[in-house]
C-alpha cells in the first residue's frame, strides 16, 4: 500500500502549479478559471499584486512517525483580473540543510465562516480536484540523498464534494472564498494552525492583464460594428504531431481565430489564422490568411494566403486587445477592442451579464 501512494504523489509531484487551458475541470472552483498561472511567470504578469498574509516555522512530517523536518509555511492572496476576486495559495519550503526524505503529507485544510465548516483540499493544479487522497496522507514528493531545499506551492481548492470523506457542508461560493474567513492546518499529532485569511477587496487590487487561456474561447465583436465579428478558441496542442511536449507544463497552446468581415469594395471576407504560445502568456500574433475558392460540401481544399497578422491580448473574460494589420489587402491597421458577443458562466464566474449582452443588430 505505502508503494502505491509513493508512486501516486511522485507522479503528483510533477505537475506544476498552473492555469488549465481548457474552461475547468472542476465546477466547484471558486476563483475564476485562468487566474493562476506559473509559478515562476506569476510574478512577472502581475507584478506585487500578491500580498503575503500569514508565515510560520512548523514540523512537516514523512509518512513515518520518526520523519519530521523544519519547515516554513505561508499563505498569500494573489489577485486576479476580475475586481475582487483572488486565488489564496500555500507555500511549504524546507530550508538548506535539512535529511532529505522520500515524501511529506500535506497538513488537512479547514475553512471555517461564522462556526460553518467548509471542504478544501490544497492543490498543485488550479481548476483542477486535485488528487483523491485521504486527509492528512496526501503529499507532494522529492527524492534526493543529503542537504533538501525544495518549495511546493499550492492553491486552496473547494474539495471534491463526491468524495465519502469530506466534511458535510457545501463548496466555498466565490464571495465566501473571496471574503474573510479562517483557514485551519491540521497537521500530525493533534497540532493545528488558525490562520484569519483577509477579503480581497481589503489587500489587493485587480490585475490589469490575465494569461490567454481556454476562457477566452467564444464569440468576439467590436462594439458598433454590426454583422461581423470573431470565433476565437484556446485549447492544448498535442498529438502525433507535437511528440516532443512531454509533460503539461511543456505542452503549448494554441489560439484559433476565424474572422468573419469585408473588404474594400463591400464583399464579404473570411481570414482564419492560427498560432502555438506558451502558457502564461498574455499576448499571441498570429499570421492571418485569406481563404477563398474552396467548394459548398466539397472535397475541394480552399486556397489560402498570407494577407497580414493580428496580435491579441488578454486584459479580462470580457476584453481582448486587437492590434491588426492587413495593409496588403487594402485596409491599413490598427487597433480594437474585442468584447465578448454572448454570456459566458464559468464556476460561479459570469462573463457579461445578460444586461451587458451586445445585440445583433
Amino acid at each position: 500500500m505505502r508503494k502505491a501512494l509513493i508512486i501516486l504523489i511522485t507522479l503528483l509531484a510533477s505537475f506544476g502549479l498552473q492555469a488549465y487551458s481548457n474552461f475547468i475541470d472542476n465546477p466547484f472552483t471558486p476563483y475564476p478559471p485562468g487566474c493562476v498561472t506559473l509559478p515562476d511567470l506569476q510574478t512577472e504578469l502581475y507584478g506585487d499584486n500578491v500580498v503575503k498574509i500569514y508565515e510560520q516555522t512548523i514540523a512537516l512530517y514523512g509518512f513515518y512517525p520518526e520523519e519530521s523536518n523544519e519547515a516554513n509555511v505561508a499563505v498569500y492572496r494573489v489577485g486576479c483580473a476580475e475586481p475582487n476576486r483572488s486565488v489564496v495559495w500555500v507555500t511549504f519550503n524546507i530550508p538548506e540543510g535539512m535529511d532529505s526524505f522520500t515524501s511529506y503529507a500535506l497538513p488537512w485544510p479547514v475553512a471555517e465562516i461564522d462556526g460553518t465548516t467548509f471542504p478544501v483540499r490544497l492543490i498543485g493544479e488550479a481548476n483542477d480536484w486535485g488528487s483523491d487522497f485521504v486527509p492528512g496522507y496526501g503529499a507532494q514528493t522529492f527524492a534526493g540523498e543529503g542537504d533538501a531545499s525544495k518549495t511546493w506551492r499550492f492553491v486552496l481548492q473547494n474539495d471534491n464534494p463526491q468524495v465519502p470523506y469530506t466534511l458535510s457542508g457545501q463548496a466555498m461560493t466565490p464571495e465566501q472564498y473571496n471574503g474573510n474567513f479562517n483557514l485551519k492546518l491540521n497537521y500530525a499529532h493533534d497540532l493545528e494552525a488558525t490562520i484569519p485569511v483577509p477579503s480581497t477587496a481589503s489587500v489587493l487590487l485587480p490585475n490589469e492583464e490575465i494569461p490567454l487561456n481556454g476562457r477566452l474561447s467564444g464569440n468576439w465583436v467590436v462594439e458598433g460594428v454590426p454583422d461581423q465579428g470573431f470565433v476565437i478558441s484556446v485549447s492544448e496542442k498535442v498529438g502525433d504531431a507535437y511528440p516532443e511536449y512531454d509533460g503539461l507544463m511543456d505542452t503549448p497552446l494554441v489560439m484559433f481565430l476565424s474572422w468573419y468581415t469585408y473588404d474594400a469594395n463591400g464583399d464579404l471576407l473570411w481570414l482564419t489564422g492560427a498560432a502555438l504560445f506558451p502558457m502564461g502568456a498574455i499576448e499571441v500574433t498570429i499570421p492571418i490568411e485569406l481563404v477563398s475558392n474552396g467548394e459548398f460540401f466539397g472535397s475541394k481544399t480552399a486556397e489560402r494566403e498570407v494577407v497580414g497578422a493580428v496580435t491579441i491580448s488578454g486584459i479580462n473574460c470580457n476584453d481582448l486587445g486587437f492590434d491588426y494589420d492587413l495593409t496588403n489587402l487594402g485596409l491599413g491597421s490598427g487597433n480594437k477592442h474585442l468584447q465578448r458577443l454572448f454570456s459566458l458562466e464559468t464556476a460561479g464566474y459570469t462573463c457579461r451579464d445578460l444586461e451587458a449582452r451586445i445585440l445583433s443588430r
